[in-house]
C-alpha cells in the first residue's frame, strides 16, 4: 500500500496543528432533490389519490300518521307509486286511463303484463325493473348522471288476481313500494361520496323510467299525469325540467336524504309518496 507522509513542524510550546481544508457545498441536498423530484414524477404519472369511499344515505326519518288522536310514530320508509297508460294514446283527457297495476302496463299498447307472468315470476317479468337516475341538472342537454337505483319488481305490495277460474284468487306484485330498513329494501339506500373534496354537490334531481323485458324498451315516467295538461291543448308541451323530475337533497352531517317534489313539498312519505305516471309519447 502506498502512503503519503506529511511532516509538519511547531514550536515546542504549542499542543495544536492546524490544517487547512477546502469546503465544497455544492452537492449538499442533491439527495433531498432527487426524492422530492421522484416524488413529483409519480404524482404527475399516476395522479394524487383522492378519498372515493361511499357512505350509505338513508331515508330522513318523518313523524308518519297512523289516525286518530295517537301520538305520532317515526317512520323512515320512502314510497314510490307507479302507474301506467292502458287508456287510447289519442285520448289522454282520462286520469283513470292510469292505473297503479301491471296489468296496466301495454306492451307497445298490445298486451298487458298476464296473471301467470306476474304470478310464476316468469323471465319476462322479473328481468324488468324500475330504473331511477339521480342527474346534477334538470335539464336533459347538459346534464351528468351521477347515481343509478334498480328497483326491482319482485318487492312492492300485492293485488288479487284470477289465475284460473278453477282455482281460488291469487295474490300478484303491484308497482307500490314500501322500501325501509327491513323487508323490501333494494333501492331503499343512495350510495354517494363520503368525502365532499371531490365533488360537494348535496342536490341531484330524479328521474324514472321502466323496462320492460318482453320488448327490451324503456318507458319513461313523469311526476304528473298528462290528463292535468290537456285542458290547455298542453299534453306535449309542458315544462320538462318541472314534471319530469324531483329533487333530491342530501345530508352530509347525518347521511340521510330527503325527496321534494316540484312544489317543494316533500315527497316519498307515506301520506305523500313519490307518484310516476307513464308518459304517452306523441
Amino acid at each position: 500500500m502506498t502512503a503519503s507522509k506529511y511532516y509538519f513542524t511547531k514550536p515546542y510550546n504549542q499542543t495544536n496543528i492546524n490544517l487547512t481544508f477546502e469546503m465544497d457545498w455544492y452537492n449538499e441536498g442533491q439527495e433531498d432533490s432527487i426524492e422530492i423530484f421522484q416524488t413529483n414524477a409519480a404524482e404527475e404519472v399516476i395522479g394524487i389519490a383522492n378519498d372515493f369511499e361511499t357512505a350509505r344515505f338513508a331515508h330522513k326519518e318523518y313523524n308518519c300518521s297512523i289516525g286518530g288522536n295517537l301520538p305520532k310514530p317515526i317512520c323512515t320508509d320512502i314510497n314510490y307509486v307507479f302507474y301506467f297508460f292502458s287508456g287510447n294514446p289519442t285520448n289522454l283527457s282520462n286520469i283513470l286511463s292510469w292505473g297503479n297495476s301491471y296489468f296496466a302496463k301495454y306492451d307497445n299498447n298490445s298486451a298487458p303484463f298476464s296473471t301467470s307472468e306476474l304470478y310464476y315470476n316468469t323471465n319476462t317479468f322479473s328481468k324488468s325493473f324500475f330504473k331511477i337516475d339521480l342527474y346534477d341538472l334538470p335539464d336533459e342537454k347538459s346534464q351528468t348522471n351521477y347515481i343509478t337505483i334498480i328497483i326491482p319488481t319482485q318487492q312492492g305490495s300485492t293485488e288479487s288476481a284470477t289465475l284460473t277460474t278453477y282455482l281460488p284468487s291469487v295474490q300478484v306484485r303491484k308497482p307500490n313500494f314500501k322500501l325501509d330498513y327491513v323487508g323490501d329494501k333494494e333501492g331503499f339506500f343512495i350510495y354517494w361520496l363520503r368525502n365532499t373534496n371531490f365533488f360537494s354537490a348535496n342536490t341531484f334531481y330524479m328521474s324514472a323510467k321502466f323496462f320492460d323485458a318482453r320488448d327490451g324498451q324503456f318507458t319513461k315516467m313523469m311526476n304528473t299525469p298528462q290528463s292535468t295538461f290537456t285542458n290547455g291543448g298542453t299534453e306535449y308541451s309542458f315544462d320538462g325540467q318541472k314534471y319530469f323530475y324531483y329533487k333530491v337533497v342530501l345530508d352530509y352531517s347525518a347521511t340521510t336524504y330527503q325527496i321534494f317534489d316540484h312544489t317543494g313539498v316533500r315527497a316519498g312519505t307515506s301520506t305523500n309518496p313519490i307518484n310516476w305516471y307513464e308518459y304517452v309519447n306523441p
